[in-house]
């Protein structure tokens, strides 16, 4: 009976203790939850433009209605660019979908998705009316290439990097108090070397940041994805740097596409020799290399190998002689 009582008495004061931690631990979450109420001032959030127009601007160009983020400040911002810049893509549709905010990003996706399934078409007769209307319907929205005309990608109207992933379908975003538009308020169309042989170029912005050298370039195709590596520089500084671009194709129609891509390079001048593996993650275009342009000098040689893109498994080679830096 001893034991049996002494058992109870245990058995009480475990019960005991088991609700104290409870009570303990729910009034740490209540606390928890709590402090995150208090610091409910949220950091990014979805604003309106007419919040932040000023008061003599028309709303007849429809900028009135548009959402907009909202940054908190400088910092925010930078640091909300630098953190969606590292995430996959299937991370940062999940950050605006719980945002719920229709930017640039997330409009050209849907396009692109569109224009996809158009380019997966197996009846080819009917491709083209298929893309008449598409470029129809987001002829309001996105701006279309007028230099070559069979590339139907959707560019966006302005031309920022950062912008076009946090900014709203014209490029605006809000830091503070402040409304930010783009600086480059014009769309960069991308013309390959076929194009620019056939047809009189129009004035325009060049790619920005990024200079390609003549006859420096390699294509490889896998069906009807066709990936180009192409040696260049960064126009405002003074480093290497190497693009790549993929396209996919349907008989006259192209339209890029995202992909991640490798490569063997060696370069060679009368004052330099040194071999590296350049990579660019999947969605990247520019792989800047740790190498100055006066270490090299204004002419050299180069060796490409082993040049794979995400699209296929198609590897291409090519050896370039006498380049000259411009």
């Amino acid at each position: 009976m001893k034991v049996l009582n002494s058992l109870s008495k245990h058995a009480h004061l475990v019960m005991a203790v088991c609700l104290a931690l409870g009570i303990a631990s729910c009034s740490n979450e209540e606390e928890i939850v709590s402090q995150s109420n208090n610091n409910s001032s949220p950091e990014v959030e979805v604003s309106r433009m007419s919040d932040w127009l000023p008061g003599t601007r028309s709303a007849s160009d429809g900028l009135a209605d548009m959402p907009v983020l909202r940054f908190q400040n400088e910092q925010v911002y930078n640091q909300t660019i630098e953190k969606l810049s590292n995430m996959t893509k299937e991370n940062r549709d999940t950050y605006f979908e719980k945002l719920g905010f229709d930017g640039a990003y997330t409009l050209w996706n849907r396009a692109d998705e569109e224009l996809e399934q158009i380019f997966d078409t197996e009846d080819t007769l009917r491709i083209e009316k298929l893309i008449n209307d598409y470029k129809v319907k987001y002829g309001n929205v996105f701006s279309f290439n007028t230099i070559d005309s069979y590339d139907v990608t959707p560019y966006f109207t302005f031309t920022d990097n950062e912008l076009s992933l946090v900014g709203n379908i014209k490029g605006y975003v809000v830091i503070g108090n402040t409304l930010k538009a783009p600086e480059v308020n014009t769309p960069t169309y991308e013309v390959d070397e076929e194009a620019v042989s056939t047809r009189a170029l129009r004035p325009g912005p060049i790619q920005p940041g990024y200079k390609g050298f003549r006859d420096a370039s390699v294509t490889i195709k896998n069906g009807k994805y066709r990936s180009t590596m192409t040696i260049g520089r960064i126009v405002n500084g003074n480093s290497f740097a190497v693009e790549f671009k993929t396209k996919k194709k349907v008989v006259f129609w192209k339209k890029n596409v995202a992909a991640g891509y490798s490569a063997d390079l060696s370069m060679h001048s009368s004052k330099f020799n040194h071999r590296n593996k350049v990579f660019c993650p999947y969605g990247k275009e520019i792989s800047i290399l740790n190498l100055r342009i006066e270490t090299v000098g204004n002419v050299f040689d180069a060796h490409v190998d082993n040049f794979t893109s995400s699209r296929g498994k198609t590897v291409g080679r090519q050896a370039f002689k006498n380049i000259k830096i411009i």
